[in-house]
């Protein structure tokens, strides 16, 4: 099994059989191959649904798939064992990267396979890139666009180098991102001013550390989901990357809300980063 993967796992849905779409663009823009892992109840026949999936990656056009369908007692441990089945597969290729689809309907914690992204986000050192209800079938890459998310705290700012790290290896462009809501207590020349002034300074530490250009942008608004969400609806083969905590996954987030609200909203996929630090 080849650490240079994409982990993809899907029920037989049209929602998380989402997450190939993103998962295919990444494989042609990184070189790494894609692998389709789907986990079924035991007295269920696996050749079904192999070749349902087998037929889905050709539809869409992924190459040379790995396909596996594993067996677990859903019915007695309806989510334990299916987590366990899935890490196994995950930890057996520790520099793969995974993708995955979320129903993110209220709380990010209620996710395809039950707990299992919440897991994952949890043990991962690396990046898992999620797309939500409202990911759109009109994306279909290239990957043009990366938007870091910030806050200015240190948890927010974890997801920089795994971001710029993505951006350099795809040739997509970084763009640096924060949300300016009403604040009755200062003028909006002079938050917008010091915003920009922290935008600005890291995306000079993104240029020096890795040695390209960064774009910048402070959004203005009440709802920081949404407006990020519509922000980013404006750029073509987007994907959002923002940090979650470490303790308990995307059931809080560095930003609060904002990291549900905007895989909840978002049309493109997230590029989540679960920071080691989570105090």
């Amino acid at each position: 099994m080849s650490s240079q993967e994409l982990i993809v796992p899907v029920e037989w849905s049209r929602r998380s059989l989402a997450a190939l779409t993103p998962a295919n663009v990444l494989s042609r823009q990184t070189g790494r191959s894609v692998h389709i892992v789907s986990i079924i109840p035991t007295e269920s026949a696996s050749e079904e649904r192999r070749t349902a999936l087998q037929g889905e990656a050709e539809r869409r056009g992924i190459e040379n798939p790995t396909i596996s369908v594993l067996k677990a007692d859903l019915n007695t441990v309806p989510i334990g064992e299916e987590e366990g089945t899935l890490m196994r597969v995950i930890q057996a290729s520790p520099d793969a990267m995974v993708c995955m689809a979320t129903h993110a309907r209220t709380a990010i914690g209620d996710i395809l396979l039950g707990s299992v992204a919440s897991d994952i986000l949890n043990r991962s050192d690396t990046p898992v890139v999620l797309t939500g209800p409202q990911f759109s079938a009109d994306w279909q890459g290239p990957l043009q666009t990366l938007l870091v998310c910030l806050d200015g705290s240190a948890l927010s700012e974890a997801i920089i180098a795994p971001a710029a790290a993505l951006a350099k290896t795809t040739g997509a462009s970084l763009m640096l991102i924060q949300v300016q809501s009403p604040d009755v207590h200062h003028t909006a020349l002079a938050q917008d001013a010091a915003e920009s002034g922290y935008l600005q300074s890291k995306a000079a530490e993104i240029r020096r550390n890795h040695g390209f250009e960064v774009n910048w942008d402070v959004l203005h608004g009440k709802d920081p989901g949404k407006t990020i969400a519509e922000y980013v609806a404006g750029y073509p083969g987007a994907m959002v990357a923002m940090t979650t905590h470490g303790h308990t996954g995307f059931r809080k987030l560095t930003v609060g809300s904002v990291a549900r609200d905007v895989v909840h909203a978002i049309n493109c996929p997230v590029y989540a980063f679960r920071a080691k630090d989570s105090n």
